[in-house]
């Protein structure tokens, strides 16, 4: 029963020579990574981790930060992967005075498509994923692995002998590799008054999602919403025939947020976050089927 349980909340790490699962998402600086802009240039380390809060991961993003430059020796740009939003990243990455630049992975859908969060709560569990210049998976392993091993298989991907890894002194420069791709655009706040403003010019572009249950929607909403759980996001925002012009609305304005950043992640412009959400809504209600200003 206990290893068919384990089974169930967890997955087998992707196979080596796999092809890796397509990522597309915001750095801490607001940079948008994708993992294709790589291909053909240079390998990719994509360390997930689970805590902002324990010091052991700490010490661990730190040793493999000073194993980076010998990383990019061996053509191999590094990302840290977390939920955590941007803004919160930026903070977490100073505070351990690392290089790296970490990746905001919003209900760890990155995570799940390279088995390295939990089948059932969305975070990202500690794995490590080397993914080579042919875009396919060298290295694939649970845990905090070892720097070394991390420095073997880029050395195999390469073709060559694994380096060996000092400290580099405190006024080392960062090194040559950065990261391409185009900066996200910024999730961008309005109050109710501002988001009813933007949807009702002439002509608006503009839609209003409300990304509560189906419960508090049903219960009390804005009759111009459309509705997607912030948790079905990711799958179904196709539905809403745009990833532009969009204004995102839910009771208090945490997971608008955590939606509006999401939208960010794949390359969406135009986005807004209604702060204090409906529990601030000033336009038309509809409460069980009844409209009220």
């Amino acid at each position: 029963m206990g290893s068919k349980l384990t089974n169930f909340l967890s997955w087998k790490p992707l196979e080596v020579g796999e092809a890796a699962t397509p990522l597309s998402l915001t750095a801490d600086d607001g940079t948008w990574i994708k993992l294709n802009d790589f291909k053909g240039h240079l390998n990719v380390l994509l360390v997930f981790f689970r805590s902002v809060t324990d010091a052991d991961t700490e010490a661990w993003l730190r040793t493999i930060d000073r194993a980076r430059p010998a990383l990019e020796g061996l053509d191999t740009a590094v990302f840290g992967v977390h939920t955590s939003r941007t803004d919160e990243l930026r903070a977490y990455r100073a505070r351990i005075a690392t290089e790296f630049f970490l990746l905001y992975d919003p209900l760890a859908l990155a995570a799940r498509g390279f088995r390295a969060s939990g089948r059932v709560r969305p975070f990202c569990k500690d794995t490590v994923v080397l993914v080579g210049k042919d875009g396919k998976v060298c290295m694939s392993e649970r845990g905090r692995v070892d720097v070394s091993a991390i420095l073997a298989a880029a050395a195999r991907a390469e073709g060559k002998e694994p380096p060996v890894v000092e400290p580099p002194p405190p006024s080392a420069a960062s090194g040559a590799i950065r990261t391409p791709g185009k900066p996200s655009a910024a999730v961008l706040e309005v109050d109710s008054q501002g988001a009813l403003a933007l949807l009702g010019e002439d002509d608006s572009p503009y839609l209003l999602v409300d990304v509560r249950t189906k419960g508090e929607f049903e219960g009390d909403r804005s009759p111009l919403a459309r509705h997607i759980p912030v948790d079905e996001l990711p799958h179904r925002y196709g539905e809403l025939g745009q990833t532009h012009h969009l204004i995102f609305v839910c009771q208090g304005g945490g997971r608008s947020a955590a939606a509006a950043e999401f939208m960010t992640s794949v390359g969406s412009s135009s986005i807004y976050n209604v702060v204090g959400g409906m529990s601030q809504w000033t336009g038309p209600r509809e409460r069980a089927g009844r409209t009220s200003a």
